[in-house]
């Protein structure tokens, strides 16, 4: 009987916005380990310094995940969504077009912003919109979802930049990112669910 519970086809497209989101910043986060030896020579620096692109990319993801659940408490889904795709897509056009790894390094930790907003999300809008018995295997793909995007990443990254160019790693998945934004304005309908407070202590232990 829970088998059968049907999924609405808003809650559907709802999750595929966030889906998409949260792909491409993971998909963009692997494939550039593939170009860091072209990097240092485009920029002149030094390998650890390249190497800063996953580091403090993974490390503002992890720390914006912490504060998602406060986030979603306190403002509507479809407003977390929207940040998420102008972060994106903010620090998308910076990465592409960066004359200096400065601003590389600072589009990549845009996007990073955009990533830690959108894959809680995703797990949001299940949590309360998928029914009690296809919650599992909606987070079942999900977690694909999570999973794939790393594995696709250096393939992604090396093809990009040996055919055409390493800055367009990042103008290809514009578009992805502007059909999420779209059907996350949408289908995106979750208000806020409390009003608990945040451990900013927690976030800074977290950061350390």
């Amino acid at each position: 009987m829970k088998n059968t519970e049907k999924i609405s086809t808003q809650t559907l497209l709802a999750l595929l916005a966030a889906a998409l989101l949260s792909f491409t910043g993971i998909l963009t986060e692997t494939s550039m380990n593939v170009t860091f030896p072209e990097l240092t020579k485009v920029f002149n620096v030094t390998l650890d310094t390249v190497q800063w692109i996953t580091t403090g990319y993974l490390l503002m993801v992890t720390i914006i995940m912490a504060t998602t659940a406060y986030l979603l408490k306190k403002f509507k889904s479809q407003t977390i969504h929207l940040l998420a795709a102008i972060a994106f897509v903010v620090g998308d056009v910076m990465c592409a077009t960066a004359p200096t790894f400065t601003i590389l390094m600072s589009g990549r930790l845009i996007q990073a912003i955009a990533t830690g907003l959108s894959t809680p999300l995703m797990f949001h809008i299940i949590f309360n919109k998928i029914p009690a018995g296809r919650i599992g295997s909606m987070t079942g793909l999900a977690g694909m979802v999570i999973s794939l995007a790393p594995a696709l990443g250096p393939t992604y990254g090396g093809t990009i930049s040996s055919t055409m160019s390493w800055r367009m790693i990042f103008w290809l998945i514009l578009p992805i990112i502007v059909i999420s934004w779209y059907l996350g304005s949408r289908y995106i309908r979750i208000d806020p669910v409390g009003t608990g407070g945040f451990d900013v202590i927690s976030l800074i232990f977290l950061a350390a």
